[in-house]
């Protein structure tokens, strides 16, 4: 699970961001100051992203992110900053800085978590490529092959995969199958190789549904399914994992 650091002097802020990364599956600790994240990184500095405001007493978010770019152990580190007042002198200073985006408050979750989620999705690629290239090469070889690739899957989730999986084995409509973990990571696929950003998708349609659910019907949706032309895209959101399901009108079977 991504870890994030909040820094930020408004508590109403802190908690909002912190309540909304819960709900997507996101871990995050806070900071009320950019002092205090400094003293926290330099105990442990093993956080995927951090989220600095712009203006507070003591050290600006911008002095901040300046002060963590200009640092070899913390360079790598992303950085969101976020202010009342995102105009071009503040997306300028924020990349003379090193930030990586700008974050207007109040925030909408359907553009924080986006944000996020690419920001992610390109810190890990950065980081371990030597990793990427082979796991995608060898996604495409099983992909091309029609077989999945193993994948450790833990038991508590396998007989819910399994049972699911089980329903579309030789469904005529079915055109491809991938299973995702939690950060978006492809387990099994059948079928053509889906987009890398399909998880992000995944998580935001099966999220809003949550979301729909619990106050329109009062129960939780955990399933989402999603018409476009002659296609369907059906997104299962077990614990666990993602398994994103794309169908075609008329009985194409599995593709190569």
């Amino acid at each position: 699970m991504s870890n994030i650091l909040i820094i930020d002097d408004s508590i109403s802020v802190r908690k909002a961001l912190e309540i909304t990364l819960r709900n997507h599956q996101l871990q995050s600790r806070s900071a009320i100051s950019a002092e205090q994240a400094l003293d926290m990184l330099a105990e442990h500095a093993d956080y995927d992203l951090l989220m600095i405001d712009v203006i507070m007493p003591g050290m600006s978010g911008l002095d901040l992110c300046g002060q963590l770019k200009a640092d070899p152990k913390l360079a790598h580190l992303p950085v969101i900053l976020m202010s009342g007042n995102v105009d071009e002198d503040v997306k300028a200073q924020a990349r003379e800085v090193g930030a990586h985006n700008v974050l207007r408050k109040p925030f909408r979750s359907e553009e924080l978590i986006p944000m996020i989620e690419n920001i992610l999705a390109e810190a890990r690629a950065q980081v371990s490529p030597e990793v990427a290239e082979p796991a995608a090469a060898a996604l495409h070889e099983n992909a091309a092959s029609n077989e999945p690739a193993p994948a450790p899957i833990a038991g508590e989730h396998l007989d819910a995969l399994s049972a699911l999986l089980q329903t579309y084995e030789d469904h005529p409509r079915v055109r491809d199958v991938v299973i995702l973990d939690r950060e978006g990571h492809p387990i099994r696929q059948t079928g053509n190789v889906l987009p890398e950003n399909i998880q992000m998708f995944a998580r935001f349609f099966t999220n809003t549904a949550g979301v729909l659910g619990k106050q329109m019907l009062g129960e939780d949706i955990q399933d989402v399914s999603i018409r476009y032309g002659g296609h369907e895209m059906v997104i299962h959101n077990l614990p666990g994992h993602f398994v994103v399901v794309l169908m075609s009108e008329h009985g194409a079977g599995m593709q190569a």
